[in-house]
């Protein structure tokens, strides 16, 4: 009958540790209730339904909310399943096969003007400026990487070693 409980009312307390992502809160609730119904299970073998339920549930939120945060990012936003999405795709891996600076260019142009908040088009395409020895070129695309994405690293590596250079 405790487990029942505890299987029942902690998904409902971790409403309370709900955190913006949404895919650590369903992990957690998830990794609670299968950790509680597994420790009651073993808890049984032992005689300690209650303690085993109560542990397998904690130690299982826990694993479940680190699984829901990994699911989280890892989910694709809807806009990457558009056409101009998958376009702009297209232009991005022909620009990378392509052997010429200023063909990869043009096609990077082309994936911006249909997905302008990709920062890693804007971070490419500043390498082709710098195939092309233009610090100018490449350091404004490596900024406007950044300006979509504060936090894109590479870009930001980008800039770093240009101010060295």
């Amino acid at each position: 009958m405790r487990i029942a409980v505890v299987v029942m009312v902690l998904p409902v307390l971790l409403i309370g540790c709900k955190s913006a992502n949404s895919g650590s809160f369903t992990g957690a609730a998830v990794g609670a209730t299968a950790g509680a119904v597994a420790g009651g299970v073993i808890g049984h073998q032992s005689g300690k339904k209650w303690q085993g339920a109560l542990i397998g549930a904690a130690a299982g939120g826990t694993a479940g909310w680190v699984v829901g945060t990994e699911l989280g990012k890892n989910t694709e936003p809807a806009a990457k399943t558009t056409p101009e999405y998958r376009e702009a795709k297209s232009y991005f891996d022909e620009a990378n096969r392509t052997e010429n600076p200023r063909e990869a260019i043009d096609l990077y142009d082309k994936a911006i003007e249909l997905e302008p908040d990709l920062p890693e088009l804007h971070n490419n395409k500043g390498l082709q400026y710098l195939k092309m020895g233009d610090e100018t070129g490449a350091r404004r695309c490596f900024e406007d990487a950044l300006r979509v994405d504060p936090d894109y690293r590479p870009a930001a590596q980008n800039l770093e070693r240009l101010a060295a250079s």
